[in-house]
């Protein structure tokens, strides 16, 4: 797979474990972080391109052991993802799957796709996890740290350089 396919699906991972994160404080569910987001920050298709400014917007499901998160990212040089994620939470380990689709402007064929397992542990502020592709894609490794309740922060890295870095806030 190519790069493209592996930082959408950190993305995903990214915003997936901000969402587990907020399940992970005790006065905290799984299921509160269900409705709309906004997130803005950096995002690119691949380890090696430059960082773009991008807009994201989630839509979030959940009960308390299941989420069902929807990711839609358009970046200012063009890059546009869609991340679909589920997970399953188990005590403080969580589970699930995570599909990325991310095309460029200059792309004018169809988007890349991206397919992968999640899995990673909570704690009361923050959600670390790791997002393993199918075939040659490098894993890509996921930090999401809770600000308050209605923010979150995600960050998305692998092979030791960052592929996204976005801030949620809740759409009321």
């Amino acid at each position: 797979m190519n790069f493209a396919k592996r930082e959408f699906l950190l993305l995903m991972a990214l915003l997936t474990s901000g969402l587990a994160t907020g399940s992970a404080k005790a006065e905290t569910k799984l299921s509160d972080f269900n409705g709309a987001w906004h997130g803005n920050g950096s995002d690119k298709n691949t380890p090696f391109e430059s960082s773009q400014r991008t807009n994201c917007r989630a839509n979030i499901k959940a009960d308390l052991r299941r989420m069902n998160a929807e990711i839609d990212c358009n970046g200012e040089a063009g890059l546009t993802k869609l991340v679909h994620l589920r997970l399953s939470l188990t005590g403080n380990e969580f589970t699930g799957d995570l599909t990325q689709h991310a095309k460029t402007r200059e792309s004018n064929s169809t988007p890349t796709v991206l397919t992968g397992s999640v899995s990673g542990q909570k704690s009361d502020t923050s959600a670390n996890f790791t997002v393993r592709f199918h075939g040659m894609t490098p894993n890509a490794y996921v930090v999401l740290t809770l600000k308050g309740t209605s923010s979150l922060s995600m960050q998305a890295t692998t092979f030791g350089g960052e592929l996204m870095n976005v801030t949620f806030n809740r759409t009321r």
